[in-house]
Order: structure tokens, then C-alpha cells, then sequence
């Protein structure tokens, strides 16, 4: 597809000249007014209320000024002369189209497919729109659960858009916090404190969004979940995935080239997993390193701020200025004044960045009793160290414990033995310890109907297999 070709032969001339800000606003305000959450569709886009949108962004004076200048008096002919010839602009270069209404068969007008799609771009830029919560995790999960429910191959596309769009909503929200750390880097340099922007962080985006996206929505939340729902995707075999699989390719042609001769349904399960797992492992790490970045720079930059004048309006600041305005005779001068003034004054350096009172006298502490080794302390050390140390495994520990129990096949959690208080957290860390990094290359922990009961604790039953099992039982069949 050509896009520069006409009507769009020069479709962002409009954003060229210097009033292109007020060109973007009143596209940003049209797509709201229009297609925005808030829009009214049983509005149609008239003439004049394109004229009334443009004079109502003209009424703020940051735009108004890249239209007329500044202090100068403006006739109201002249705003609608104005207005007139931006909608004719827009409508030349392809933002706007002439339409005529099915209904009343009234001449109207409607933003391009190319100038809505632009136009929103400019609307999803502008951090004060408010903004829906986040809930692709949850929609990832609950399209795997209707897709085996239902064997509806719709749901497993749905399933993978969503799990990209985590990855992706992540990302973006790295790049926010990165362009915050560079804006008050930006700031600190020119002496000022990027308040401003902190406070929209704080009160709009993360109470709106990031409280959310790292809560309710987090990928760690729902991994588990995820992870069992893709189990039972994975079971599915014989007719039903040849029948899926075919549905998927009807649906979704993309699939052909991306999938080589594997199973659609199989690939769309990995592709699944792994964005979940990139998103527990690579991006929700880099979000919280990146957000707490952004927290201790401007809490270090606010505490300087708080205790350092170092203003061009601050007593510092002027003498700096003048010693830099005036000839060297002046400046020694200057140096000897401030030096008899110093004099008697005595410089000490305090811990960090706080204020506080020196004082001479010392703060005793209170006496220590004094180190006894005998053989009771010993025996109590090794007490809590063995105590300690007695319920921690490691999930490579829990893995080669339950492979001598798989090698005559799978078995369940309830057939695992519980002769001891190792052998019960062995069976109470297996499903995790499965589906770790390490587990998901050796074995698989898939749900059953039934549950495990022990003297210990009550649980879901889950089956566990080797990978190689599966792989020979896959060429059996």
C-alpha cells in the first residue's frame, strides 16, 4: 500500500508550520469529541462544529500565541478566518473528508482512516487523558480457561494478543520511567526541581495504572494459573487439535509461515509461555528497578534541593555572580572581606545531607555482657542453625528426589511416600520445583480431578511426568 499518494500527497503539511502544536490539539480534541471515550455518536462531525473546536482551542494563550502575537487585539473575524482556512487546510492534506449522512443525507464531514488513526496517536500521547486499568493477564488467563472450555480457537488468539500486549505495556512503561530519569537530569542541571512531574506520577499514573499493573494484573500473579491452563492445552490430541488447528489457520493465515510444519495450537501455547515467562523474569524486574530509580533520584535531587541554597537569588548565588561580573582588583577585595568574616567562624562537616545540633557531650551506651563460650552455647548455635536449615531446599533438591519415584512412569502427588517431615515438604514444593526454569526442561505437573490428602495438609492432586516419557509416548502414538 502507497499512503503518500492523493488525497495524503502531503498529509503532514499541516504539522510543518509554526502553529503546528494548535494543529495537533485540535486533532487530539476532534478524535475525543468524535471516537473518545466520552464521544457523543449521535453527533455528526459539522462544519461548524469543527469552526467551534478550533476557536475553543484557540481560548488558551500557549496556543493562541502560535497563531497571533502575543498582547496583540484580535478581531473576532479574524478567529474565524482563521478557523476556516485550518479545516480547509485539513481537508486538502487528507485529515478530514467530506461525507454525506445515510439518514438525513446532510453534507458532513469525518476524519480520514489516516487522520483518525494519526489523530489518535496525538490523543493516547497525553498522560492526562484518563486512562482504563490494565487487565491483560487476567484476559490472557480467562481466554486460556474459555478455550478449553469451549475448544474455541477464536479464544487462544485472543489468549496470545493479550500476552503480548503485557510484554509490550511493560516496555512502555519502562521507556516512561527512563524519559523521567532524563527529564530530571534535565532539570537538576538548570537548578530546578521536576515537582511537577513527580506529582502527576504519583497521583495519576501510578494510583491509575502501575498500582494495578504490579498487583491486580501482575504476570507473577497469574503465572501459575497460566501456566496449568497451557498444561491442559498441551494435552489436547488426536482429532481435536488436527480440528483446531485447522480453525486457527482459517483464522489467523499469519500462522502458516510462522509455525513450519509444527501444530498451530502447540506453537501459539509456547509463544504463550514464554511471553509470560519474559515478563516475570525480564520486564516486571526491569519496571521495578527503573521505577525505584526514578524515586531515589528525585528524593536524592528533592534533598539537596531542600538543603543546599544554591538559587541565583540565595546570598551564594550573588556573590558567585559578582565575583564573575567584576575586574580581579575588586575580586581580591571581595575574597579578604569574606575571609575576616570566616575567621571566626569554625567549619564542620555533617553526616549526608541532614541539619542537626553538634554536640560534644557523648552518649554512653549501655555495658555488654561479657562473650561466654562453653559447650551450651555451642549446642544451642547448632541447634538454630540446624533448624534453620532443615525445611530449605532448593528446587534442584526437590527435583532429584522426585526423579527415582518417575522412572517406572508418572505418578501423582498423592502416591508419593510421606515417611518424614523432608518427604512432605519434598511433595509440598513439587509443583513449584516443576515448573521452574530448570523443572519445565525434565518434567511436566499437570491438574487432575482429585486431591491429596495427608496428616500434614490438604491439597490438589497434580501428575507428574518426565519429558522424555511424554516425547515417547507422543511416537507411540
Amino acid at each position: 500500500m502507497l499512503f503518500f499518494t492523493p488525497p495524503r500527497e502531503h498529509f503532514f503539511r499541516p504539522l510543518t508550520h509554526d502553529d503546528r502544536e494548535l494543529c495537533a490539539a485540535v486533532l487530539r480534541t476532534l478524535y475525543e469529541r468524535v471516537h473518545g471515550a466520552n464521544a457523543d455518536y449521535a453527533e455528526v462531525l459539522t462544519r461548524d462544529l469543527v469552526l467551534e473546536v478550533i476557536q475553543h482551542t484557540l481560548a488558551n494563550p500557549a496556543l493562541r500565541s502560535m497563531a497571533f502575537e502575543v498582547g496583540q487585539a484580535v478581531r473576532p473575524e479574524a478567529e474565524r478566518a482563521y478557523a476556516a482556512e485550518l479545516l480547509r487546510k485539513l481537508k486538502d492534506y487528507g485529515w478530514l473528508e467530506d461525507y454525506r449522512d445515510p439518514i438525513d443525507l446532510r453534507p458532513t464531514l469525518k476524519l480520514s482512516r489516516a487522520g483518525k488513526a494519526f489523530s489518535e496517536t496525538f490523543a493516547n500521547m497525553d498522560d492526562s487523558r484518563a486512562k482504563t486499568r490494565q487487565r491483560n493477564m487476567r484476559s490472557a488467563r480467562k481466554a486460556l480457561v474459555a478455550f478449553i472450555a469451549t475448544r474455541d480457537a477464536d479464544e487462544l488468539l485472543d489468549a496470545h494478543e493479550f500476552a503480548s500486549r503485557v510484554v509490550q505495556d511493560l516496555q512502555d512503561d519502562i521507556e516512561y520511567f527512563r524519559h523521567l530519569i532524563q527529564s530530571l537530569t534535565r532539570e537538576a542541571l538548570a537548578q530546578k526541581v521536576a515537582w511537577d512531574e513527580f506529582n502527576d506520577f504519583i497521583e495519576k499514573r501510578f494510583a491509575r495504572e502501575y498500582a494495578v499493573r504490579l498487583v491486580a494484573d501482575s504476570a507473577e500473579r497469574h503465572r501459575g494459573q497460566i501456566y496449568e491452563s497451557l498444561e491442559n492445552v498441551r494435552a489436547l490430541d488426536g482429532e481435536q487439535r488436527l480440528q483446531i488447528d485447522a480453525h486457527l489457520l482459517q483464522r489467523a493465515s499469519w500462522l502458516e509461515p510462522m509455525v513450519q510444519g509444527r501444530s498451530p495450537m502447540l506453537w501459539l501455547a509456547d509463544r504463550i509461555e514464554s511471553m509470560v515467562e519474559a515478563a516475570c523474569s525480564l520486564k516486571l524486574p526491569m519496571l521495578r528497578s527503573e521505577m525505584n530509580n526514578y524515586v531515589r533520584r528525585f528524593t536524592s535531587l528533592l534533598r539537596q534541593a531542600l538543603s543546599l541554597d544554591y538559587g541565583a537569588e540565595s546570598p551564594l548565588g550573588q556573590t558567585m555572580a559578582w565575583l564573575k561580573e567584576n575586574v580581579d582588583p575588586a575580586h581580591g577585595l571581595l575574597l579578604d572581606v569574606l575571609a575576616r568574616r570566616l575567621a571566626t567562624s569554625e567549619i564542620r562537616l555533617s553526616g549526608g545531607v541532614l541539619r542537626w545540633t553538634v554536640r560534644d557531650r557523648e552518649v554512653v551506651g549501655p555495658e555488654q555482657a561479657p562473650l561466654v563460650v562453653d559447650e551450651t552455647s555451642r549446642l544451642n548455635a547448632l541447634l538454630r542453625q540446624a533448624e534453620a536449615e532443615a525445611f530449605a531446599f532448593s528446587d534442584q533438591q526437590v527435583l532429584q528426589g522426585l526423579l527415582p519415584y518417575l522412572s517406572n512412569g508418572p505418578i501423582t502427588l498423592a502416591a508419593l511416600p510421606i515417611d518424614t517431615a523432608e518427604d512432605a515438604v519434598r511433595v509440598l514444593h513439587a509443583v513449584g520445583a516443576a515448573r521452574s526454569t530448570e523443572g519445565r526442561r525434565i518434567m511436566r505437573a499437570s491438574k487432575t480431578l482429585g486431591q491429596v490428602s495427608t496428616p500434614f495438609f490438604r491439597a490438589d492432586d497434580y501428575e507428574l511426568r518426565t519429558e522424555w516419557a511424554d516425547a515417547e509416548s507422543h511416537k507411540r502414538s
